[in-house]
């Protein structure tokens, strides 16, 4: 028994509901639970039970992610913020903890061992100790990993993660791109959505949006798009990020050249477009190029000058046809 009112299994499965429904946009119920989650935490984000509401929130944390209600982000990071700063400089003897092998996937397991940490006597069949696992400065890393899902970037020491929904963007992607788009999506706005991502993206992040570009261009001058709209936000949207490499010079003897097939070079893209995928990129890349070949700003000049050399014949072909509009 954790609290008075629930025991601890009951509230481990409200957590793995939200945690697999993390989707859902303003859910009352869903911010009452963090909200209430955060609020334990908060009390004593140094005690005994830490970890309980600590793995609560962590389980909770993409649909923190996404559209919570209000006060619901504050609240759960001000927690973990709380939790992080109580616990992770407390002496341990510890050589590794489990936190640092926390990828997205191991998230589903949360339940399961949340519901088995408490008692010594349960079944443990994990990689870590229990006393890992409990250990403060793991309590502490859990609360770091679950304030870098909220607020993408917001911790440097653990495991990189894409952010949320950056892998359904990717399947949403590789489904169109494959020519089978997922029920109710609208073709025309989710080309020009892409567009539009490539125009508002951070520096750092351009030349992923526009490895996604390249990729949605290859579909957007096929006979499955017949508005000139469309085409026109995908030039726009290159030639605005055009001037970023007008000047570019290296000294590479050549460039790695991106994925040919569209719902890979998009996932790539989509993947280069955050810094934690920027980071697993370059974890995981074994022989592949590294980052300052594939994204050298030469090579990002010409997969732009190529895009717009294909969209501009094509809306020309559209528009001699008297199809797709006016345009621009």
């Amino acid at each position: 028994m954790i609290t008075d009112d629930m025991p601890l299994d009951e509230l481990v499965r409200s957590w793995e509901e939200i945690r697999q429904e993390y989707h859902r946009l303003l859910d009352d119920t869903y911010d009452r639970r963090i909200l209430d989650c955060a609020a334990r935490l908060a009390d004593d984000p140094g005690g005994e039970t830490a970890y309980v509401w600590t793995i609560g929130l962590l389980m909770m944390a993409p649909y923190a992610a996404g559209a919570p209600g209000d006060g619901v982000v504050p609240e759960a990071r001000a927690a973990l913020e709380a939790a992080d700063g109580a616990l992770r400089d407390r002496p341990c003897e510890h050589e590794t903890h489990p936190y640092r092998e926390q990828e997205p996937e191991c998230d589903e397991d949360l339940a399961r061992q949340l519901c088995n940490l408490p008692d010594p006597n349960a079944a443990w069949d994990e990689n870590h100790p229990r006393e890992q696992w409990l250990c403060p400065r793991n309590v502490a890393g859990l609360a770091r990993i679950a304030l870098d899902i909220i607020e993408p970037g917001s911790a440097v020491d653990v495991p990189p993660r894409l952010p949320v929904g950056a892998q359904d963007d990717i399947d949403a992607l590789a489904a169109l791109l494959h020519g089978y788009p997922d029920p109710g999506i609208d073709i025309n706005e989710e080309i020009s959505l892409h567009a539009e991502e490539l125009r508002s993206a951070k520096p750092a992040d351009r030349p992923g949006r526009l490895l996604v570009v390249m990729a949605v261009t290859g579909y957007a001058v096929s006979d499955l798009v017949r508005d000139a709209s469309v085409l026109d936000a995908l030039i726009v949207a290159l030639e605005a990020t055009l001037p970023d490499y007008a000047a570019a010079t290296c000294a590479h003897d050549g460039h790695p050249v991106p994925p040919r097939s569209g719902p890979n070079a998009a996932a790539l893209g989509i993947r280069l477009s955050s810094p934690a995928g920027r980071a697993l990129y370059e974890r995981n890349r074994a022989q592949t190029a590294p980052l300052e070949h594939l994204l050298c700003p030469v090579a990002l000049a010409d997969i732009a000058e190529e895009s717009l050399s294909a969209l501009g014949a094509r809306r020309k072909e559209l528009l001699a046809r008297g199809e797709g509009g006016s345009g621009r």
